[in-house]
């Protein structure tokens, strides 16, 4: 028999707007394809039809991966990812943490990036228009983790808590 993990904070972050964009996207590729099947090629030098489905097919896998960023704070670590793709951080490992004060714009837009910032490398999963939490890491690849929230004062809140039962 399985058992579930309690769950301190959960937090789902889907945007209208991106999933609008990509379906459309999307949308275009396929009316593309059935189009050249069903009445014929498009333009003097038409694209061949795979070219299509694969395109419609990669902006649906963007749009099923990156349409919803996904945040938990477990009894055993910070959970945060889009789709698949997740990063697992361990209370132990985190050495404080704190609201990000600068913009979306530093990081480049929605989705996940790496950079430096003051000389540390950020691992940062970013959505367009909401705040952001800072984790300074004792050790690993990255110096910190950054992720968007909500609620980035309950969540810095209940970080805290954890970290300082843990000091």
């Amino acid at each position: 028999m399985q058992q579930f993990e309690a769950v301190l904070y959960e937090e789902r972050i889907s945007v209208w707007l991106f999933r609008a964009i990509l379906g459309f996207v999307s949308a275009v590729f396929l009316f593309a394809v059935l189009y050249q099947v069903l009445i014929g090629p498009i333009g003097m030098d038409p694209a061949p039809n795979g070219f299509y489905i694969l395109m419609a097919l990669l902006f649906m896998a963007l749009l099923i991966t990156f349409s919803t960023l996904v945040i938990k704070l477990s009894p055993r670590s910070v959970v945060v990812g889009f789709g698949i793709i997740k990063r697992t951080i361990p209370w132990e490992l985190i050495e404080r943490c704190y609201v990000d004060e600068a913009t979306w714009l530093r990081y480049g837009g929605w989705g996940i990036r790496i950079g430096r910032v003051g000389g540390k490398w950020r691992l940062v999963f970013n959505i367009i228009g909401a705040p952001r939490v800072v984790l300074t890491l004792k050790q690993g690849r990255f110096d910190e983790f950054v992720f968007s929230t909500r609620h980035p004062e309950d969540v810095v809140r209940i970080i805290r808590q954890r970290i300082g039962r843990m000091a």
